[in-house]
């Protein structure tokens, strides 16, 4: 019983470094002459962080990504008290009215954070930070997991960013179709844990809202439906911090 389980583990590890070996091939880019590897992750736990678990041996997570949720989310939080962390997904219609460009998503992400920017609420600025990731699968055109960080004194309610988010990206593909933006809601969490969470610096629950929430938001480091992307499409965008 201890050969069987000692050789099924021995399998797994096999089966495991031979997709490894596969992905990381698939992966390399020539960046200034020199060899590159887009590096990945097997693991749930990312910097004492959880993250979403694999849904098999072969699904993993890229660590650039990971890297760059847990900058954005720290910075957010060092700068605010409060913040509200909000993922909505952005999608073409269906029947190949819109063609995609790869200046919309550049074009939203620029648009959706002047507008948030030039909000002040009670003396609070919104002080929008983002991530995105495109992804294709499925489908003849890519989609857009967007991942937002807002200062919670300014605005606590997610369907404030919802509207504008679908306001704004009508404007971009210049359409009045609506449902082009997903919320991805779940009526089955708790709601104070769901989309929208917000994260309190100052509340006895800190550290369980901020694990909720980047365990959440890590759903866009996944490696699934990013390998049909083309050569030269950028895999995923971010706000550039001031540290001034």
């Amino acid at each position: 019983m201890v050969h069987h389980r000692w050789r099924d583990e021995k399998m797994k590890i096999t089966e495991r470094s031979h997709f490894f070996f596969t992905y990381a091939h698939e992966n390399m880019k020539l960046k200034k002459g020199v060899l590159m590897m887009t590096k990945v992750t097997f693991e749930d736990v990312f910097d004492g962080l959880q993250i979403l678990p694999s849904r098999d041996e072969t699904e993993v997570k890229f660590i650039d990504i990971l890297d760059k949720q847990k900058e954005l989310m720290e910075f957010a939080l060092a700068n605010h008290s409060k913040v509200m962390q909000i993922r909505f997904d952005l999608h073409y219609p269906s029947d190949g009215s819109i063609l995609p460009s790869s200046n919309d998503i550049s074009d939203f992400s620029y648009n959706l954070s002047r507008r948030l920017k030039r909000m002040v609420i009670a003396t609070h600025r919104v002080d929008p930070l983002y991530l995105w990731v495109r992804e294709i699968h499925d489908s003849s055109f890519p989609h857009y997991h967007f991942l937002l960080w807002i200062n919670a004194n300014a605005i606590k309610n997610k369907f404030t960013i919802f509207d504008i988010a679908n306001e704004t990206w009508k404007n971009t593909l210049k359409t009045n179709e609506d449902g082009l933006v997903h919320y991805c809601l779940n009526k089955k969490r708790d709601p104070e844990y769901d989309n929208g969470i917000i994260i309190d610096r100052n509340k006895d629950g800190f550290s369980l809202k901020r694990d909720a929430a980047f365990r959440s938001g890590s759903y866009l480091a996944k490696t699934f439906s990013k390998d049909g992307l083309e050569k030269h499409a950028w895999r995923y965008g971010y706000s550039r911090l001031s540290r001034g």
